[in-house]
């Protein structure tokens, strides 16, 4: 199971945060601290744990709020992957077709060179 820890502050380290998570060595090599730029312009950060054991994983979410680094409280809960082919906002999706019944009569956008011929 894997699982995602948010609110990360900007000096965590993986040694800092598999020291406040109380992790063994061998559970402390399976996280990872991820930084990708954010929207605003910042750096988002948040780490991904692989637990070994489903019993560690369920442990750590059961006892999501009590852990803190820097004085933030970090966030736990099971990780979910975003599939991008299973979204809207995927890469070229609108020249996908749509898989679903279609739920207008007709195609209401139109570019402004064609018109309806009345």
């Amino acid at each position: 199971m894997m699982l995602f820890i948010g609110n990360l502050p900007p000096s965590a380290t993986q040694l800092r945060l598999a020291e406040a998570l109380r992790l063994g060595r061998e559970d402390s090599q399976r996280l990872r601290i991820v930084r990708k730029p954010g929207r605003d312009g910042g750096v988002q950060r948040y780490a991904v744990l692989h637990a070994r054991t489903p019993a560690l994983a369920n442990r750590l979410i059961a006892r999501n709020g009590k852990f803190y680094l820097d004085g933030r409280r970090l966030v736990l809960r099971e990780f979910c992957k975003r599939i991008a082919n299973n979204e809207r906002r995927a890469p070229n999706w609108r020249g996908r077709a749509w898989p679903h019944a279609e739920r207008r009569e007709n195609e209401r956008r139109r570019g402004t060179g064609e018109q309806l011929a009345a």
